[in-house]
């Protein structure tokens, strides 16, 4: 009989091992059948509105606004003026006020402009516009407002024929627009080439002094003829310089009316610049047959915008269009803000750092001002690590953490002994965090909250030396403050070592050895997106002196913090709106910083306690460098390098608290603390508490961590109740998609 039940446990392990395998086959096809898909769909926007022009801008040939949406700007090449008009609700042509008109003659004084003016551009700031005409004239003006075309002061023309002064293609550039890269050190015009031998493409120049035409050197010619008709038009770059847009201009119909779009894997460099496809047909959503040229994208890549020409002179079909776009700059290929993904998973990583270092260094202080005196808080860990080369450290911390300690505390004597020196004494601390980061040229600004919970353990060896060890499990929301922008839900595990020596007789040197395991989740309209792993190791060093000034015991000190972080490969799947993956090659890299500053306390005593009321200022020198990164969009398979930026290199840290220690041994810790970044509009503002009380003998408190049990995490409260136990837990797991949380209540004896 167990014969026959062994030989059908066999045939049914086969059975159900040949099922796993083809559900599995049946998996990967539909992997590649739904990857497949998503490479060949085309992202297209969607019509929202027009505008009729006709009577009020003749022959429009380029489009643009101001950065805040309130004003939009048009160049009619019959008229050669630059118009200017007011949008009462920011992005909306629908609210364009024809009354608001402001027009800047291109023909007037020394730098005229001649005839058939075209393209429009402004610099970073828009204190200066730029005009280009297909003759080859191009002139500029300095204005006294930003964007503001009443009042600007005429410049003289730079002198230089742009239709043949260089080299570029068959030396003969018809320039139909112009734009800049973001700090005005390169400048681009296309040229509708020559249509005997169609040599249509996109021209860039290096600018010595930036947005100084005069100081141009030819660098390389796009090609994109192959692509388009011969009526290249009107162009525009993404925010970072990785995606080129091009019109197709052709005035026989619509069929030959595109969008083409490139790919450039070294920003602002046409030499690198792959076609990636184009969309075609899509300009007039009335069906007409207006010419189009220009086209401009709102500040946040979210909308399109274009305009439309009579050929045979002004008419019905001289047109603005809007559209709405699925996601940034989202034409033919969608892809997610990377750098701005990428520096929130920096900052996330810096603040994991940031947020233990705060934490155990305020450990310090806390011992440092009790010194002499038993621990307030005394809490039972145990931390169940399943590593050889970690377990025996695992016994030793476990017996220690085990001992059945009971102290009584007093405020007004110090009571020490051998005993006391040779205890572990526990503790614990929350914090809450919130703030705004990474505002800059190149990456958007983020929401960011963050919150964790750390518990410790430290041993006193002589009157001025500590040893410890603290776990923090942290959690935090980071989310790009711009549309379609990504979110990261983020976990992180830390085991800190910590320890304090002196160096003088009245100095102490504290220092910090941290390793983290990390976790992200990356979020894009609400949908997990993709997933990334990292881990990384830091260390901390604060010097600070015993001796005090004053009533409030001022102290300068000054701190040392480095770390390196390691990030895995991962993939971002997208949405099906977005129908976009990117791969993201893994990430290695470090941050640090190096602070200086004072700190302060001072003690009252209250009815049965005592009053502790400190705090710090400090400024922060962040040392972190830029940090390169390479992904690739599946679309197109081209592998880009960006960099996160270095932002907020100085800033200033402030800390203020209190803390109240009562006689029958219940201690309350609130502090407050800001940290102002000085180059950039960041900042983060955090709240630490911490609750404890001393561990009474026939209560125990205690914290699990099983990282081989699908990383179970279990907090659990134990208190004897007349011989029975009363066990309050809960448990949570890091790795779970959707994470477990439990509560149990259980009641035991032992007979």
């Amino acid at each position: 009989m167990l014969k026959l039940y062994l030989n059908a446990f066999i045939i049914v392990s086969m059975v159900m091992k040949n099922i796993f395998k083809i559900h599995y086959i049946i998996f990967l096809f539909l992997l590649v059948i739904q990857s497949t898909s998503l490479k060949a769909e085309i992202v297209k926007p969607t019509f929202k509105q027009s505008f009729s022009l006709n009577g009020v801008v003749n022959s429009p040939a380029d489009v643009e606004l101001s950065s805040d949406g309130t004003k939009i700007f048009f160049s009619a090449f019959h008229e050669n003026i630059l118009y200017q008009y007011t949008l009462t609700t920011p992005f909306d042509i629908s609210t364009l006020d024809t009354s608001s008109e402001v027009q800047l003659d291109l023909t007037a004084g020394d730098d005229d402009i001649g005839s058939a003016t075209q393209g429009h551009a402004f610099n970073n700031d828009g204190t200066k516009v730029f005009a280009i005409s297909s003759n080859g004239t191009l002139n500029a003006h300095t204005l006294t407002s930003p964007y503001d075309l009443s009042n600007l002061s005429q410049v003289a023309d730079d002198g230089i024929n742009w239709r043949t002064a260089f080299s570029a293609g068959d030396g003969d550039v018809r320039p139909h627009d112009i734009t800049f890269n973001n700090d005005g050190t390169k400048m681009y015009l296309t040229d509708t080439g020559n249509v005997s031998i169609g040599d249509g493409g996109v021209v860039e120049y290096d600018l010595s002094t930036p947005y100084d035409t005069s100081t141009a050197s030819f660098v390389n010619e796009l090609v994109v003829s192959d692509k388009l008709s011969l009526y290249e038009n009107g162009f525009e770059f993404d925010d970072d310089g990785t995606r080129l847009y091009v019109t197709d201009s052709h005035i026989s119909g619509n069929a030959n009316h595109k969008i083409a779009v490139y790919k450039l894997s070294k920003p602002f460099h046409t030499s690198s610049a792959t076609f990636v496809g184009s969309i075609t047909n899509f300009f007039d959503a009335s069906g007409s047959t207006g010419t189009p040229l220009g086209l401009s994208f709102s500040s946040d890549g979210m909308k399109l915008y274009q305009v439309t020409y009579t050929n045979t002179g002004a008419g019905a079909l001289d047109m603005v269009y809007e559209y709405n776009l699925s996601c940034p700059y989202g034409i033919v290929i969608c892809e997610t803000d990377s750098i701005t993904n990428v520096g929130a998973q920096v900052e996330f990583a810096k603040h994991v750092i940031q947020q233990n270092t705060s934490t155990v260094f305020k450990r310090f202080e806390w011992l440092r001002r009790n010194e002499g005196k038993n621990n307030l808080n005394s809490n039972n860990i145990n931390l169940n690590i399943y590593n050889p080369v970690l377990s025996s450290l695992k016994k030793q911390l476990k017996s220690s953490f085990n001992k059945k300690i009971y102290s009584q505390v007093s405020l007004g004597e110090k009571k020490t002994t051998k005993r006391k020196n040779k205890n572990w004494s526990y503790w614990s601390h929350g914090d809450i965090s919130f703030g705004r980061k990474g505002d800059t040229a190149t990456s958007k600004p983020k929401e960011i909250r963050v919150s964790g919970l750390m518990f410790g353990a430290d041993k006193k060896i002589n009157n001025n030396k500590f040893v410890g060890a603290a776990v923090r499990f942290g959690k935090s929301d980071i989310e790009s403050i711009s549309p379609g922008g990504i979110e990261l839900d983020n976990e992180s595990l830390t085991l800190n070592l910590y320890g304090t020596l002196p160096t003088s007789y009245s100095s102490n040197l504290n220092a910090l050895l941290g390793v983290s395991l990390l976790r992200i989740d990356q979020l894009l309209s609400g949908e997990i997106t993709g997933e990334r792993n990292g881990k990384q190791v830091f260390t901390a060093f604060n010097l600070q002196s015993d001796d005090g000034y004053g009533n409030f015991n001022i102290r300068p000190t000054g701190r040392f913090e480095i770390g390196i972080t390691q990030f895995s490969q991962y993939t971002d799947f997208g949405t099906s709106s977005t129908n976009s993956q990117d791969t993201y090659d893994s990430l290695t890299f470090k941050t640090g910083n190096i602070a200086a500053g004072f700190k302060f306390d001072n003690f009252i005593n209250i009815k049965e306690g005592r009053l502790s009321r400190h705090g710090s200022l400090e400024y922060i020198n962040d040392f972190t460098s830029d940090i390169e990164y390479k992904f690739k969009n599946n679309s197109d398979n081209v592998l880009v390098t960006k960099t996160v930026e270095t932002h907020s290199i100085h800033n200033i840290k402030g800390n203020l608290g209190f803390e109240i220690l009562y006689e029958n041994g219940y201690t309350f810790a609130l502090n407050y603390e800001r940290f102002q970044g000085l180059d950039y509009s960041s900042h983060q503002d955090s709240i630490f508490f911490k609750f404890g009380h001393i561990r009474e003998e026939d209560s125990e408190f205690a914290f699990n961590y099983k990282p081989l049990q699908n990383n179970q995490m279990e907090l659990s409260y134990v208190k004897d109740v007349k011989g029975f136990d009363v066990k309050v837990s809960s448990n949570y797991s890091m790795v779970s998609q959707i994470p477990d949380y439990g509560a149990n209540l259980e009641i035991s004896n032992k007979f």
